[in-house]
């Protein structure tokens, strides 16, 4: 600042002391000062997605207690009300520096995925620090990887487009606040003598909200994701009383009953030591037919979620037809299984049917073209 003094004096007194040219040489001196002035101050360190909702900084071992639901009727991936405390891993990014864990994912981009299918579809979607990790029959730890969280929303997105319009806004309607899907990782059941002790998924309904949580770090497949809707879709239809399961039990064979357990006696998987009479997996006549599996034998619930995600495996979702899987065809071919779903496609359209159903939904469809292939 004296050099830009002295230099103005020596300026100033070339010119000869005229008023007019003193006054434009003050007038010149003070714009450089502002300029210089304002060059020397740092700049501020500003983010533009800074409380954006989401945080994936928190490393794979959350620590969580039950967070309670609100009632948000608006299907938009709002935050459920209490804290998710996580530990911050090393090296991953802040929610505050707009990149989910350094990888380039803005953490305010998976908030607005979120919120705009849960838009679309009439359900919400939770998913890092906003996901609920605690549940009555299972715990879960918070999901943090972007690309796994991005992925499922898009397997999601696709497979909830096969249902007709307004379909899961009709199945909440009446019966509870919200349909809400997590994302999180490590599903564990917390009493493993009634239960699997690990899950893929799971669906329950607590605090007027049907909760189905997805194990989002391993692959999210279109049919894990039927298979739990067809169960969001049970819990409204069997309360309400427009399913009943006496009815369906009339649609088995004569003297039989779901196992209504998990877990055999033992404690072994029913999956694996149930039996598998009247199922694909042992009948080769499709007369002797009645389930897709020995999973199929648990429960009733089980048997029309199992019946439900095998008849629009890859159908629907990829365009590439359905799967080769064992027994499908055979299942299908059977007069029994077809009674059955057709019984339960009745019931959904009775049920949650509009205006605005296509005249033949997805799975009639699929169950059209599986009995003629």
């Amino acid at each position: 600042m004296i050099i830009m003094k002295s230099f103005m004096k020596k300026s100033i007194n070339t010119l000869g002391r005229s008023a007019r040219l003193q006054a434009a040489a003050s007038a010149w001196f003070l714009a450089v000062c502002l300029f210089l002035s304002a060059c020397a101050q740092p700049s501020s360190d500003r983010s533009d997605t800074a409380g954006s909702g989401y945080d994936f900084s928190g490393s794979d071992t959350a620590t969580s207690e039950s967070v309670a639901s609100g009632s948000d009727r608006s299907g938009t991936a709002s935050s459920a009300s209490g804290p998710v405390s996580a530990v911050k891993e090393k090296g991953a990014g802040s929610a505050a520096d707009g990149k989910a864990s350094g990888t380039g994912v803005s953490s305010s981009s998976i908030q607005k995925r979120s919120a705009l299918i849960g838009d679309r579809y009439g359900i919400r979607i939770l998913c890092g620090s906003d996901a609920r990790l605690s549940y009555r029959d299972y715990t879960a730890s918070a999901l943090t990887a972007p690309e796994q969280i991005l992925s499922t929303l898009d397997v999601i997105d696709r497979t909830l487009g096969i249902y007709p319009p307004g379909f899961f806004t009709s199945v909440r309607e009446g019966f509870c606040d919200s349909i809400t899907i997590c994302l999180a990782r490590d599903l564990h059941a917390v009493n493993d003598s009634s239960h699997l002790e690990s899950a893929h998924a799971f669906t329950t309904v607590q605090d007027d909200t049907i909760w189905l949580v997805l194990n989002a770090e391993e692959t999210i497949l279109p049919s894990t994701l039927i298979h739990e809707l067809t169960h969001v879709t049970d819990y409204r239809l069997l309360a309400m009383h427009q399913l009943l399961e006496s009815e369906w039990g009339r649609l088995n064979p004569q003297g039989f009953s779901y196992y209504n357990a998990y877990l055999d006696e033992s404690g072994r998987d029913l999956r694996l030591s149930g039996s598998r009479r009247y199922t694909s997996e042992e009948e080769t006549d499709p007369e002797n037919i009645w389930f897709y599996d020995a999973y199929s034998r648990t429960y009733a619930m089980e048997d029309r979620a199992r019946l439900m995600e095998i008849l629009l495996e890859g159908v629907p979702v990829s365009g590439d037809g359905p799967e080769e899987l064992p027994g499908r065809d055979l299942c299908f071919a059977s007069p029994h299984v077809r009674t059955k779903l057709r019984f339960y496609f009745y019931t959904l359209r009775q049920a949650f049917g509009t205006g605005r159903w296509p005249e033949q939904t997805s799975w009639e469809a699929a169950l059209q073209e599986a009995a003629d292939p």
